[in-house]
């Protein structure tokens, strides 16, 4: 493996001068060096000492991408088409910023932040924190830190921290008006589990607003909390169809992947699709454009989430920037054939 020494006499340099260029220290340098030895490194396939750099105090280059997810023992995380998609686009924005991703999956915040000591970590990006949790990263942590559709209490918060996320609510409202348009009054709100929080009590409170406007009342028995448990999930949608899934005209679903495994169910069990039953997601990912009939949803661009993420995260390692940067996303409605008038 070429050395800084070999680099040095290849561009005619001091070896400073190539330690300087590959950490960046561009106010050390010429910008004619620069450009000389950045060539002259490409060139040669030059890779950086992970060590040597931590051991150099010149920064390990490593972003922690933390999934902080408390089900990891029961459920893969990434079997959800909207993480495998975040997951590949940052790590197309932080390898184009010349850093590398070390990703992590966990339910516990104190196991995170010790991964991030250990590793000397330059930057977190956390996916799916609860608010409690996402508080507990910004006060135990120095590092610079990025959230990715988090709901955090400002009033609780006195430090700089980064969230991008989504219009949520508008999101739940413009999906459930839409079924209202089309006529339908009784439209019951699935939802990941029996306690909501984030951004599925923002799409929940959307879905509930839409309601009202069209005075239509919301009873508690609308809302069906969803199991992780695969089995348990499927048994009881399937319970569902055998008693009281005749009483409603749509449902609203707070992602694609559950819309789209009870659409399953319930085709399997005889509902028919979009005429017995008008569904509705949420992501706009790959399994509302391959599931039959194409699912109603709402879109959201996972690319320019994980870009803002990162532009952002890297201007506070960079420059130290202050202030809390608090960014939610438009959203879309994607109209399919899993919707009908009534």
């Amino acid at each position: 493996m070429i050395t800084i020494k070999k680099i040095a006499e290849i561009v005619g340099v001091s070896p400073t001068t190539v330690s300087n260029v590959i950490h960046e220290r561009k106010n050390k340098v010429s910008a004619e060096n620069y450009e000389k030895v950045k060539k002259a490194l490409r060139e040669n396939n030059y890779v950086s000492n992970m060590g040597g750099r931590i051991l150099g105090r010149h920064g390990s280059k490593i972003i922690g991408v933390i999934l902080n997810y408390s089900r990891r023992s029961e459920i893969n995380i990434i079997s959800d088409p909207f993480f495998n998609q975040i997951i590949g686009y940052l790590e197309e924005q932080i390898r184009m910023n010349g850093y590398f991703m070390m990703l992590y999956t966990s339910g516990s915040v104190s196991e995170s932040l010790k991964l991030t000591s250990a590793w000397d970590i330059e930057g977190l990006v956390i996916l799916g924190a609860l608010p409690e949790d996402a508080e507990k990263f910004i006060q135990q942590t120095q590092k610079p830190i990025a959230f990715i559709d988090t709901y955090v209490d400002e009033k609780k918060i006195n430090k700089d921290y980064i969230n991008i996320g989504l219009k949520d609510f508008e999101g739940g409202y413009d999906v459930t008006n839409y079924l209202i348009e089309l006529g339908h009054q009784k439209i019951g709100f699935c939802a990941d589990g029996n306690h909501l929080s984030g951004v599925d009590e923002q799409r929940f409170a959307g879905y509930k607003q839409a309601l009202t406007e069209a005075n239509i009342k919301f009873h508690n028995h609308d809302f069906f909390g969803l199991d992780y448990h695969v089995k348990q999930r499927h048994d009881y949608l399937v319970n569902l169809v055998r008693t009281r899934l005749k009483d409603y005209s749509g449902l609203v679903f707070t992602s694609d992947y559950l819309a789209v495994d009870a659409m399953n169910i319930f085709q399997d069990n005889g509902i028919r699709i979009p005429e017995e039953l008008s569904i509705t997601g949420f992501d706009h990912n790959i399994f509302s454009e391959q599931c039959r009939p194409k699912l109603t949803t709402i879109g959201q661009d996972v690319r320019q989430k994980a870009k803002l993420t990162i532009k952002y995260l890297m201007r506070e390692i960079h420059q130290k920037a202050s202030g809390k940067t608090n960014i939610l996303l438009d959203v879309e409605l994607v109209i399919q054939n899993s919707t009908v008038p009534v």
